[in-house]
């Protein structure tokens, strides 16, 4: 996949400066959302890290189109404190409204099948995952996305006009 030190010996590592730039993006928001958290109850939500800037997500998944509205939040995975620094890997989970536009589109452009039960996300976004839906998921659809270079499943309900995704290391694209 590319990931890992065999890869970062190599000229072009896949991870390249914008993953990193997004990486310490997003580790200032959740420092933010950790500092914010201070003095608060024990018992605080997800909800306090979910964002809903769609900048961010339109950088990385220009294919989901000019969507009405987004949830997500990110985590960075691995233990923070390894010995070697370098680039940690990060998830991203979130849900957006589609456009009936591009609800249209993403139906006649790509082959969808049913899929069985909700979409794995992060905890943050598991409220926002809309209640019997009918989930249908495209191989061509997520290796449009992916491009073959990330993990990333990708669910839509096209009664509700809803996607959801959760990915591993996505890349700006924009």
């Amino acid at each position: 996949m590319g990931f890992g030190p065999a890869s970062a010996a190599g000229a072009g590592a896949p991870w390249g400066p914008a993953l990193l730039r997004f990486a310490v993006s997003l580790c200032l928001v959740l420092a933010g959302a950790l500092v914010a958290g201070c003095g608060t109850d024990a018992g605080s939500t997800p909800e306090q890290d979910v964002r809903r800037d769609a900048k961010v997500i339109r950088q990385y998944f220009p294919e989901l189109g000019a969507f009405e509205e987004v949830v997500w939040t990110g985590e960075l995975l691995g233990d923070a404190r390894a010995a070697v620094p370098g680039p940690s890997d990060f998830r991203v989970s979130g849900m957006v409204r589609l456009t009936a536009s591009d609800t249209r589109r993403l139906r006649s452009e790509y082959t969808w099948q049913g899929a069985p039960g909700d979409p794995a996300v992060l905890a943050g976004i598991r409220p926002h995952v809309p209640g019997q839906a009918d989930w249908k998921t495209s191989e061509d659809f997520t290796a449009t996305v992916t491009e073959g270079r990330y993990a990333g499943t990708f669910h839509v309900d096209f009664r509700k006009n809803t996607l959801v995704f959760d990915a591993t290391n996505p890349r700006k694209k924009v």
